[in-house]
């Protein structure tokens, strides 16, 4: 069985540079993909975090 890394909330926004609370509402309108344990902490895959870096990267350069 292959383990997989997941992030923090905290990670990814520190990844993004941006605050924690605008992850949350990323996650609540489904601009981001995560995880959400049983007691309702969010965590994220990696590439999940990666594609939404390359497509904001693509937004802003057009």
């Amino acid at each position: 069985m292959t383990e997989v890394t997941l992030m923090t909330t905290s990670e990814v926004a520190d990844r993004l540079r941006v605050d924690s609370s605008t992850i949350r509402k990323w996650v609540a309108k489904g601009l981001l993909k995560a995880v959400t344990l049983p007691g309702g902490h969010h965590r994220f895959r990696p590439e999940d975090v990666e594609a939404l870096l390359a497509d904001t990267s693509k937004a802003v350069a057009s």
